[in-house]
């Protein structure tokens, strides 16, 4: 839905960032802040685009079982990828990285986010600022775990099994 440069793929485009902005607005408030207008624009294009579709994924999974995020919420996701991606860099020994920790879990979407990352850095070599790929990716990532949290446990569903409902 969102592939391609014709109307129809900007208007998707384009409501899902209303979606985001008017059903997760905690959520948006942070992909906004980490993806600042400043960001190179191939980057900036991708940090949205990316934002809309895992929205759109768990839009489609959950439904109404997806509860919008509060600032607490985004907040905790954004601390345990940090606290995670501090404790990996202590350990050189470590050969999980925080995404694979994230790809547990919901690993359609990393390796979607993967895909498309590397699609635009091999289309965008010679003309994309790759750290500022690495913050998109690092917001995606981000964006992924907080939703993951917002899904309601299904009916039935054993209580401390570790494991969230995958989108």
């Amino acid at each position: 839905m969102l592939d391609g440069a014709d109307d129809m793929a900007r208007q998707a485009a384009t409501d899902g960032y209303e979606r985001l902005a008017s059903q997760q607005p905690a959520l948006f408030n942070y992909v906004r802040a980490k993806l600042p207008e400043s960001l190179d624009e191939k980057a900036l294009a991708l940090g949205h685009m990316l934002g809309v579709a895992v929205l759109l994924v768990f839009e489609a999974f959950a439904g109404r079982a997806l509860l919008g995020l509060s600032m607490d919420a985004v907040a905790a996701a954004d601390a345990a990828l940090t606290a995670d991606e501090e404790l990996r860099r202590e350990d050189p020994l470590d050969e999980l990285e925080s995404e694979d920790i994230v790809a547990m879990e919901q690993p359609a979407l990393v390796a979607f986010l993967n895909e498309q990352v590397g699609l635009t850095l091999s289309q965008h070599a010679e003309s994309i600022d790759v750290d500022h790929v690495a913050i998109v990716f690092r917001t995606i990532l981000v964006e992924i775990l907080a939703l993951s949290h917002a899904v309601v446990r299904p009916a039935g569903y054993p209580v401390g099994l570790g494991t969230e409902p995958m989108a």
